[in-house]
């Protein structure tokens, strides 16, 4: 098979956790390199990047746009991309065409349909579940989700949402789960655990790192002794004067001892700060899938977040982290000091967490892919 994966906006095979990069990029180039290993796979973006080929894997970069750029800016690019991959790439040498977001979407329904070859579609993200819901976004999702011939999900919630809200036939919609990268994140388990928290993402409104800061401070008057990281740099100028908002709360409740701003980082970086924390405190308003929740549980850290959306699906109470409506609960705390205070009580949790992390592995995310697109193609 000659497959074509298109993520427009953001160039993955680069580091994340800053701008519009995140789970997408870590899951087109994961994909992207297993299917490689028998198949010719073709990675294109407008966004500036280095170019490769390696084997049968090629990414191409059209070099229209900084990473800097806001996805609202980046729309203004897409006639000059389909433009360009006309220039530099055979088009009519693929099989498939899998769009990766919905700015690659309206493309890769272009091209699908000029070459009558079938669609893939994969959202990342919902324009449905956004504040100040984005009619023209959800538009062209829908449209896009109607046009392809699988829209794949990434959890039961998602198929869900993108059933209820797009009212798109559960039969087009396939679950296929992302994976976790082991050869990272395997926990060295010599290394002696901190009382150390992570709060991991890009700084956005969406990820809604405030109400991690309101419990931190709830926390800190029942235990004092802790250092939380908030990993991930910000996304756009919304994103830099959130940032600026966050570290003004932090100031404002006289909590610099507790908590530290570190940008992005590198992924072997943040498995290091992983190695040495107990827990991950994920409260993203939504998420599709939660990767970041299922590699903390691969390095054996429990997650604190709340009941929304796909990590109902990922996290048990007491098993691999914690889930509540309300983060300022005692119950909350309790969880928590138990975490610190009682080794029994972590390594028991920590243990689970390892052990469920298991079932996610890349490999079998490529391999789900490869049955469905040979099974289009047909």
């Amino acid at each position: 098979m000659n497959i074509l994966q298109i993520s427009f906006h953001t160039a993955p095979f680069g580091s994340v956790g800053k701008h519009d990069s995140g789970g997408l990029n870590i899951y087109v180039e994961k994909v992207s390199k297993y299917l490689s290993d028998d198949h010719k796979v073709t990675v294109v973006t407008a966004e500036k990047a280095e170019s490769f080929k390696k084997g049968n894997l090629e990414f191409h970069s059209l070099n229209l746009f900084e990473k800097e750029l806001s996805t609202e800016n980046k729309e203004k690019y897409l006639v000059d991309f389909r433009t360009g991959l006309d220039k530099e790439i055979d088009l009519k040498s693929f099989d498939v065409v899998h769009a990766h977001y919905w700015l690659s979407g309206l493309v890769s329904k272009q091209i699908a349909d000029e070459l009558n070859i079938p669609l893939i579609f994969t959202s990342h993200s919902l324009g449905v579940f956004l504040d100040g819901y984005n009619k023209e976004r959800v538009d062209c999702e829908k449209l896009i989700m109607n046009a392809a011939n699988i829209v794949t999900s990434s959890s039961v919630f998602e198929e869900f949402m993108i059933s209820e809200n797009y009212k798109i036939d559960e039969k087009k919609i396939k679950k296929i789960t992302p994976g976790i990268d082991k050869e990272i994140f395997k926990p060295d388990m010599t290394v002696e655990r901190e009382n150390i928290f992570l709060s991991i993402g890009r700084i956005q409104e969406q990820k809604n790192q405030m109400e991690t800061i309101k419990f931190l401070d709830s926390f800190r008057k029942v235990e004092n002794n802790f250092k939380c990281y908030f990993i991930g740099g910000p996304s756009g100028k919304s994103g830099e004067e959130y940032l600026q908002i966050l570290k003004d709360t932090v100031k404002d409740l006289s909590l610099e001892s507790h908590i530290e701003f570190l940008d992005n980082l590198p992924q072997k970086k943040i498995k290091k700060l992983l190695n040495k924390s107990k827990l991950l405190i994920h409260t993203s308003q939504f998420e599709t899938f939660g990767l970041v929740a299922t590699e903390a549980n691969a390095m054996g850290v429990p997650v604190l977040s709340t009941n929304k959306g796909s990590l109902m699906e990922i996290i048990q109470n007491n098993s691999n982290g914690y889930l509540t409506d309300n983060l300022l609960d005692a119950n909350v705390n309790s969880f928590v000091k138990n975490l610190l205070y009682k080794n029994e009580i972590f390594e028991e949790i920590s243990f689970s967490c390892i052990e469920k992390s298991k079932k996610y592995d890349w490999l079998k995310t490529a391999n789900a892919l490869e049955i469905l697109y040979k099974n289009l193609i047909r």
